[in-house]
Order: structure tokens, then sequence, then C-alpha cells
């Protein structure tokens, strides 16, 4: 799987696979919990975005973990007249049947050229635990959470833009770097990998090399295979990271 990172004993999975899977997935902890199959979760999503956005699902990829129980997805998004050649937003979602954590939602970019993932936002949804009323609220709060998502997808864009028109020297990009480490966006063993990729990078992006956006590509590339979860919270603090240098 490409876009979707999973961690060591996750399984990836295609979306007819999700609908296979046993019963035991979603089996109940408790005499109250009312857990999901995970086909259903993407099912919902799926239906969710079409109200909010003129963007269609054009592929999507899933993992999952802790036996089954826990799923993670991606699904990637492009819309009619879309001219962005060079990278896709895409949808992440995560959910858990063992109440690890409720069911988050994101949106990132993913680019071409090299499958760099990052994510931009990520929201928990609310009001929708695995209670005996999950089917009446599990809707109404994920069209309430993807609102709020996709009238935030224009700023993925921009922050995009933003980042390719400025430019860095080496010592910007030291600077930014270790501002990472402080900041516990890269881990501190992996400051001289992004460095190297910056300067050296295994790509040609079509950029002049030395902008804001170029050492995104250096940050995303040296962190292709982390664990999900950690390259969500990793992804936001870079993107907070860069922002700070991007006035």
């Amino acid at each position: 799987m490409s876009k979707l990172m999973l961690h060591a004993g996750a399984v990836p999975m295609t979306y007819r696979e999700l609908t296979e899977m046993d019963s035991d997935h979603y089996k109940p902890l408790t005499p109250t919990h009312k857990p999901i199959p995970h086909w259903k979760v993407a099912d919902t999503i799926r239906a969710s975005l079409t109200p909010f956005s003129d963007y269609s699902v054009v592929s999507e990829e899933y993992g999952v973990s802790h036996k089954g129980k826990n799923c993670f997805g991606a699904m990637s998004l492009r819309k009619d007249g879309d001219k962005r050649g060079d990278y896709e937003m895409f949808y992440g979602w995560r959910h858990s049947n063992i109440m690890q954590f409720s069911l988050r939602c994101g949106l990132g970019d993913k680019f071409f050229i090299c499958d760099n993932m990052a994510f931009h936002i990520e929201s928990e949804i609310q009001g929708a635990k695995h209670t005996s009323n999950v089917d009446v609220t599990f809707k109404e709060r994920l069209d309430e959470l993807n609102q709020g998502l996709f009238a935030k997808g224009g700023a993925l864009h921009h922050r995009n833009d933003s980042y390719l028109r400025h430019e860095l020297t080496y010592r910007d990009s030291d600077h930014i770097i270790m501002e990472a480490v402080r900041q516990k966006a890269l881990p501190k063993t992996k400051a001289m990998l992004v460095d190297q990729e910056f300067r050296k990078p295994s790509y040609n992006y079509g950029t002049n090399g030395m902008t804001i956006l170029d050492l995104k590509h250096a940050f995303t590339h040296i962190n292709k295979g982390t664990f999900y979860g950690d390259q969500i919270k990793k992804t936001q603090t870079m993107h907070k990271v860069l922002d700070s240098y991007c006035v």
C-alpha cells in the first residue's frame, strides 16, 4: 500500500476484504457497547463527503490491526476541472471497535511523484460513541465534522502554494529542522537524513530545490513508513513549524 503507512502487525486490506470480515471484529465488549463494522464506517464516510464538496473518491486503501478491531483508511479525492497535477487531496480516518480511540477524520495531501503523504488537519467526531444510539447519531455527527473539514480544504492548497513561494537558505533549513526536532515533529535521529534529503533530493519535484515546499518533501520522504497514528501527529506539527517560517 503506497499511501497508508501501517505499523508492524497491521494488515493492508481492500474495501471488498473489509466487507468479507467476520462479525468478530465488531463484537461488543459490554452490554451497552455497540461497535460498527469497518465497511459500514467506510460507506457512511463516503456518502458524507458528497454534500459538502465537489470531490469524488477515486481510490481507497485500508489497513486493520489488533486482530481486525482497529481500521485505518485513506481515500484519494479529485474533482472535475482540478488543475493540480503534482498532488491530490486525501481523506484519512481511523476507527476502533475496542475503544482505543474515537473515530477521527482529516485531510491531507499526497504528491504523485514520490508518494509523500502529510496530514494538514484531523478532527475527532463528537457525540457518536459506540452505544445504543450510535446509528442515529453517527452520520449526523460525521456530516457536521465533514462540513467543517471541507470548509478548510482551500487552506490546504493555499498552504502548499505559500510554501512554494518562500525560498530558503541552508542556514534557514538548519533552523527549521532543529525546531522540528524540538517540537517533536521529527526524531533527532532523523535530522541529518532530512538535511541530506533537502540538499540532494531523491526526486525531481519541478521546483528550484530551495523552497519550504522542498523541505516539506524532505520531511515527508524521510518519515515514510512511520506508524499511521504517529504520522498524523508528526505531519500536523511539521506544518505548524513550517508555517512559522512562512510569513
